[in-house]
């Protein structure tokens, strides 16, 4: 196995290798957090104690808990492979998996949050962290970290703060990600045209989506790219393409922009994408949505019908090439013109619920995660280039050139050095209004008017706004 070096150090200059010192030490004696959990606290008293605390001793006590995470099959048995490790080191502690597809996910959640019977672990996501911490669904992991039982001694605080909700650390960084295109090189090849540059534009997309689609029959293909799901950051990109944000900066329900600005901005995207699909560049709206439901590894790149998979995230690499046995290539997105609209963020966040009765073990395991080599030996760094740096250290050290392993710390380091600022985590009503923003998308991909679409869409997104208020 050759060592990558080279990788890790791009990924540093993102997530910095030097430790942060916002933890106190781990070994210090006492374990009062361990003695609350043992006696079956609830959250509404979890708050750790600020005392320092024994994580061994923590580990010690008796817990069944559940965790909940949305992903492909591959993360699933990753995971799952990372909790029995978990699990031999803390024999007294045992975790009930619980995984589901994005899609229905958070409508899982929802249900089991209105009853308060969210498990104890939850995999969270950028776009709503703000509202299950806003409604105290999840709780501040920052007394854990004072205590010692959360150890963040060796992760930067360009890595953590993005889970900094209202000055409380309400989830954890799973891991840095970005978007990227995977193509396939052998049907490339085969076509005659190189790989793109990381700085390619969308004029370059779709003079390459037309060569691959006169050469269809040929080549074997169904359209030239697949495409991702319906990514809300899609539409993000096209107003940050325009040095604008989808959404409001300053914490508010609202919009970044007027009606006639934004609604200009949309129906362009939006019309663009159903042009391609009218050309064959991209998949039929039904295939997206069949794609959608049934997770990346049913993509057509998979299968071999298409030669790129765009909208997808770095740390879903993996999965895609595993399912498919072979590795792709990555590139950037496409932007309008070659200044780079990438930005680096969260994959998912690990957070503790307010319905965990064991919330010390809990964010004992939200540590484990974080730091313990031989957990993330097995979750191989599917949620992206992991936050400690003794793990990124290990992981890169055993990886092989040419695998896609290497391709996504390789990716994620070209992309940091041009990756602009993310945008703040979304409104509460980002749910209901992402929902409305599919449902105006898919009805114009499939024939309707987009101007009633778009009046549509911005009445009742500003009514859930008004609701959020």
């Amino acid at each position: 196995m050759k060592k990558v070096l080279s990788a890790t150090m791009a990924v540093a200059m993102l997530l910095s290798m030097a430790a942060c010192s916002s933890s106190s030490s781990s070994s210090a004696a006492g374990s009062s957090a361990a003695s609350s959990s043992a006696a079956g606290s609830t959250s509404d008293s979890t708050a750790a104690s600020s005392e320092a605390a024994d994580p061994t001793a923590v580990g010690d006590v008796k817990a069944e808990m559940r965790m909940i995470w949305w992903g492909s099959q591959t993360r699933h048995d990753y995971t799952q492979a990372a909790i029995k490790v978990f699990e031999e080191k803390y024999p007294n502690i045992t975790i009930t998996p619980e995984y589901l597809a994005w899609d229905g996910y958070w409508e899982k959640c929802a249900a089991m949050g209105a009853s308060k019977n969210l498990p104890d672990l939850m995999q969270q996501d950028y776009k709503y962290i703000t509202a299950y911490a806003r409604n105290n669904q999840i709780i501040d992991l920052n007394p854990y970290v004072e205590s010692g039982i959360l150890d963040l001694s060796d992760v930067s605080e360009t890595a953590y703060t993005p889970g900094i909700i209202d000055d409380k650390l309400v989830a954890i960084n799973l891991g840095m990600n970005t978007y990227c295109v995977l193509i396939d090189q052998d049907i490339f090849a085969k076509a005659g045209i190189e790989i793109p540059e990381d700085t390619w534009t969308i004029a370059d997309y779709e003079a390459i989506c037309q060569q691959l689609v006169d050469k269809k029959d040929e080549l074997g293909i169904k359209y030239a790219d697949s495409v991702g799901g319906f990514e809300i950051e899609t539409l993000q990109y096209a107003f940050r393409e325009k040095d604008m944000y989808f959404f409001n900066q300053d914490g508010s329900e609202s919009f970044g922009w007027d009606k006639e600005t934004g609604k200009e901005i949309i129906l362009a995207h939006m019309l663009r994408e159903k042009e391609w699909q009218d050309k064959g560049y991209i998949a039929p709206v039904a295939v997206r949505q069949e794609n959608s439901v049934n997770g990346i590894e049913s993509n057509p790149i998979v299968k071999g019908e298409c030669a790129m998979f765009s909208y997808i995230w770095s740390n879903q690499a993996k999965a895609v090439s595993t399912a498919a046995g072979k590795n792709f290539t990555m590139v950037a997105y496409p932007s309008e013109t070659e200044k780079k609209m990438q930005y680096m963020k969260p994959s998912q966040f690990l957070s503790v619920t307010a319905d965990s009765k064991y919330p010390d073990q809990a964010a004992l395991f939200v540590s484990e995660f974080t730091n313990n080599i031989d957990m993330n030996k097995e979750l191989k760094a599917e949620r992206g280039v992991p936050i400690a740096g003794k793990v990124r250290e290990a992981l890169a050290a055993d990886m092989e050139e040419g695998s896609i392993d290497k391709q996504v710390f390789d990716y994620v380091g070209r992309m940091s050095e041009i990756a602009n600022v993310i945008w703040k985590p979304e409104p509460q009503a980002l749910g209901t209004i992402d929902n409305l923003r599919k449902n105006m998308l898919v009805s114009i991909l499939n024939g309707s008017d987009p101007d009633q679409a778009f009046e549509d869409f911005y009445t009742l997104a500003l009514d859930e706004f008004a609701a959020q208020a």
